[in-house]
């Protein structure tokens, strides 16, 4: 993976920046659509929504006035890359395609069974370019691997650099709030929510966060998660909690 030469650094400070972003409102969480008879990119690979837009757009802003980034890193999902675009358009910066830090690849996570030509959309199969290939099948090793593998990458980059974004999607920036820092976080990642790290020096071993972990203020009347599915629990008549 490319990153931006030293005569391209903006900043004067020599500390490291990493600000991890969850995608924007996708437009498959408004949608009900059927397993069957609806292509699988539909609702695997979905598109943001107006609102997701809205939000992009929000933390593209907030990015820019937070000191900006001098590149975006995203996962290779349209939903990811939609926000990214936004957020290096603002920081005129480039957008790089990265598996690794990708959704993961198991259906009880995506919902769906997942294969690499047919769960992604077609019109978008140029801008994946560059990005890797997917670890599928995907498993807890291999999860823990590409994450691994990212974060010791950024540990070695020189020259040190001072601003990264990474947009990706919510179980993977937990995992990598974790690698990172050392923690482990329980926390509900709003769409467009905000977190950053920072080392002082390249000798530290983990970074530190900066400010409110998964933030969404910026977002403001612009805020909307994802809907949950109500579960109704039905008890016996004669039970004294009917």
């Amino acid at each position: 993976m490319g990153f931006v030469s030293h005569g391209h650094l903006r900043m004067l400070s020599i500390m490291q920046s990493i600000t991890l972003i969850r995608h924007g409102y996708q437009i498959s969480w408004d949608q009900q659509l059927k397993v069957r008879g609806s292509p699988a990119y539909q609702r695997l690979d979905p598109a943001l929504a107006e609102i997701g837009v809205q939000q992009a757009e929000l933390t593209a802003v907030q990015v820019k006035a937070s000191g900006g980034a001098i590149q975006v890193v995203s996962s290779p999902f349209r939903r990811c890359l939609e926000t990214a675009d936004r957020i290096a358009a603002a920081c005129d910066c480039p957008v790089v395609p990265d598996w690794r830090v990708g959704e993961v690849l198991l259906s009880q996570v995506l919902g769906s069974p997942f294969s690499p030509n047919g769960s992604m959309d077609p019109e978008w199969e140029s801008r994946r370019e560059g990005a890797g290939k997917p670890a599928h099948p995907e498993s807890d090793v291999t999860l823990a691997q590409r994450i691994a593998k990212m974060v010791a990458e950024w540990k070695a980059l020189k020259p040190f650099p001072q601003r990264l974004v990474v947009v990706s999607h919510e179980i993977i920036l937990k995992e990598l709030f974790n690698a990172m820092t050392g923690k482990t976080v329980v926390v509900d990642w709003h769409p467009c929510g905000m977190t950053t790290l920072v080392r002082d020096k390249p000798m530290d071993r983990h970074w530190r966060l900066q400010g409110l972990m998964a933030g969404w203020k910026h977002l403001g009347a612009a805020d909307r998660v994802e809907p949950t599915t109500e579960i109704k629990q039905s008890y016996h008549p004669l039970d004294s909690r009917s």
